[in-house]
């Protein structure tokens, strides 16, 4: 009895350490396939058009935004004798 319990004890220790030798590395055109399917979803969207137009349309916004506010500053009266000479409701009401 006490040999067959050897022999199992053998046999069980060579199971575990046996390691079946394997490629770890991922198959050729993995890294490939995995980018092209991500970038290919993106294409697809329907939402793909109109995001292109609304971050050209908030780039658009923002330049005119930034012109109007740039051509206010330059052409604001330096005195105040300037600002009334175009005041029509101010001449209008003016009664004396």
């Amino acid at each position: 009895m006490k040999n067959q319990h050897h022999a199992w004890q053998c046999l069980a220790a060579a199971a575990r350490a046996h390691r079946e030798p394997r490629d770890e590395s991922a198959p050729y055109g993995f890294a490939n396939r995995i980018a092209s399917q991500a970038f290919a979803t993106r294409a697809d969207s329907s939402w793909g058009l109109m995001e292109r137009f609304a971050l050209r349309g908030l780039i658009a916004a923002c330049t005119l935004g930034l012109v109007a506010t740039a051509y206010g500053f330059v052409n604001t009266p330096n005195d105040d004798t300037e600002l009334a000479a175009g005041d029509v409701v101010g001449e209008i009401l003016d009664l004396t």
